[in-house]
């Protein structure tokens, strides 16, 4: 990726204007350089596919995980009601860490989709360059018969030796956390112990209702 994108951004960033005016022959550099961006597109094509892939995946793997998440709260409500405490707190601590998972799922989902958005901008800017170049060729004059036959071939063999051979798999865009350890650990221990806390006042709660739900129905048999 990282040589994909560094090459991207110079093709984009090159001034024609200056590259013609060193140039020998102006008319073969224009068509090495529109043909590695137009292959630079077609690649760039393929990475926005998988890309679309990908965002739509993680969605719905985030939306699955997030409702499945929310099926622990019922039972361990079922838990509670059957006097298993310890089971109630098992499952809302599986919940936890699916919920967890979804809102890491999602973030993965966003991350996908901001790749998207710059394989979108890298193509449009590249399409620019291209319809620079070709404005500028078609503005030269047409060159002689002689000259034009080894011109497109030429042209392809460069483009691809130059830019294509050395591409490698695109990585993902969004960097990858490297948190202090011991700041984390910390952090981790705070949170893992605030969860706890919620989950017993959460039981606690449930268990409240069961047993309120209990002596309401015995004051109505005894009525």
């Amino acid at each position: 990726m990282f040589e994909r994108a560094k090459r991207v951004g110079q093709l984009v960033s090159s001034n024609v204007e200056s590259l013609l005016d060193k140039a020998s022959d102006p008319r073969k550099l224009l068509l090495l350089l529109r043909a590695e961006i137009e292959d630079n597109i077609v690649s760039l094509q393929g990475e926005r596919s998988r890309a679309q892939r990908k965002a739509e995946r993680l969605a719905e793997a985030a939306k699955a995980k997030a409702a499945v998440a929310e099926e622990w709260t019922a039972k361990a409500k079922v838990a509670v009601d059957k006097g298993r405490e310890d089971l109630a707190r098992a499952a809302l601590l599986a919940r936890e860490s699916d919920r967890t998972l979804a809102a890491e799922l999602k973030a993965d989902a966003e991350a996908a989709k901001a790749e998207l958005g710059e394989i979108d901008t890298a193509m449009a800017e590249l399409e620019a360059k291209r319809a620079e170049a070709l404005a500028r060729l078609d503005a030269m004059p047409a060159p002689a018969k002689a000259a034009e036959k080894p011109a497109a071939p030429a042209s392809r063999t460069a483009s691809r030796l130059d830019g294509v051979e050395a591409m490698e798999k695109r990585m993902d865009f969004s960097a990858q956390r490297q948190p202090d350890l011991s700041a984390a650990d910390v952090d981790a221990e705070i949170a893992r112990m605030e969860q706890e806390s919620a989950i017993e006042a959460e039981i606690a709660a449930m268990a409240g209702k069961v047993r309120s739900g209990g002596k309401a129905r015995g004051k109505t048999r005894k009525g």
